[in-house]
């Protein structure tokens, strides 16, 4: 038996429905992962031509893909869109890496995807840890505390 404020009850009768705050519907999630993907690849697509904006454009992609996503699925939250958006947000760096490689004449696709333990690569793709790493991490921080 588990004491609640009304008395005693059996553990399943106490925890009772899930709030419906966090009762995300399959059309809304699917609307609000599609936005979002909207969202993390123009944001992408824009740091990737303004690479050296990073803090800012982490900030656009972390707030634009939560509250979007959040907009879409009318303001709902739950760990189905603490995935989704972080999932998206992921999309929107892979964007950015490969717009980066795409706008260059000397770096390609196959120097991000095989050669960046180089210091000269990781510097030219924005992979250094400290701050892109961070950088690449607030996005997914902000989108978690958005939807926890």
């Amino acid at each position: 038996m588990v004491s609640t404020p009304v008395g005693y009850r059996c553990p399943d009768c106490a925890r009772g429905p899930k709030p419906a705050l966090y009762q995300t519907g399959g059309v809304q999630l699917a609307r609000a992962t599609l936005l979002g993907v909207l969202v993390a690849t123009a944001v992408g697509a824009l740091w990737g031509v303004f690479p050296a904006w990073g803090f800012y454009c982490a900030l656009l992609l972390g707030f634009g893909v939560a509250e979007s996503m959040a907009w879409a699925a009318n303001y709902k939250r739950g760990r189905e869109l603490q995935i989704a958006a972080i999932a998206c947000i992921v999309l929107g760096l892979v964007v950015s890496r490969l717009m980066i490689a795409a706008r260059s004449d000397v770096l390609t696709v196959d120097l991000l995807l095989n050669h960046t333990s180089e210091r000269g690569i990781a510097d030219a793709f924005y992979l250094r840890v400290v701050p892109d790493f961070v950088f690449m991490g607030l996005p997914c921080l902000i989108a978690w505390i958005r939807f926890k």
